[in-house]
């Protein structure tokens, strides 16, 4: 019961973040928060035994770890993306667990191109792919709290979408 208590803690404020991340302007924020919300869905997934999300989210981790120091010589090499490609694939053979397994795999892989181009368009529609997979594997493994995520992520991304289609339109006409 106490895992269950603690993952529930965790997915809720892994909501928080999930829903502020879509709201950022610039890509280093997104980054910033991203890496928040993996952090909380790695341990909500270990104390659910979601162990193909929690290992997903923790690609996650150091991905938008790495990420978050572009402009540096070291972390500016396109060998990154194929390393957290590699690490998404590696980390759904340690933690299979059936079909389902490949959802967070194709989250994590669609997550690596969305966050490399640091450009919050991109990432908000490629969330929807993101959202999609990962709705359908807290389903599977009934984290009610990823459902929930999934749903404020898809809100959110779709209310981010508008606001800056707005803000834009009324930019151009000043």
């Amino acid at each position: 019961m106490l895992l269950f208590v603690l993952s529930m803690i965790f997915g809720a404020l892994g909501i928080t973040a999930n829903i502020i991340i879509y709201q950022q302007r610039t890509g280093k924020k997104l980054l910033v928060w991203k890496l928040t919300s993996d952090v909380f869905w790695v341990l909500h997934y270990v104390f659910l035994g979601g162990y193909s999300g929690a290992g997903a989210s923790m690609v996650g981790v150091v991905r938008e770890s790495i990420f978050l120091n572009r402009g540096k010589k070291w972390a500016d090499s396109k060998l990154w993306l194929l390393l957290f490609v590699a690490l998404s694939v590696a980390s759904a053979a340690v933690t299979w667990n059936g079909y389902m397994s490949l959802l967070p795999t194709i989250a994590s892989v669609t997550s690596v191109f969305a966050f490399w181009r640091a450009n919050p368009k991109l990432t908000r529609i490629l969330a929807y792919v993101i959202a999609g997979c990962m709705m359908t594997y807290n389903v599977f493994v009934l984290s009610y709290m990823g459902i929930v995520s999934e749903a404020f992520v898809l809100i959110s991304t779709t209310v981010g979408i508008i606001r800056v289609a707005v803000l834009e339109k009324k930019n151009k006409k000043a």
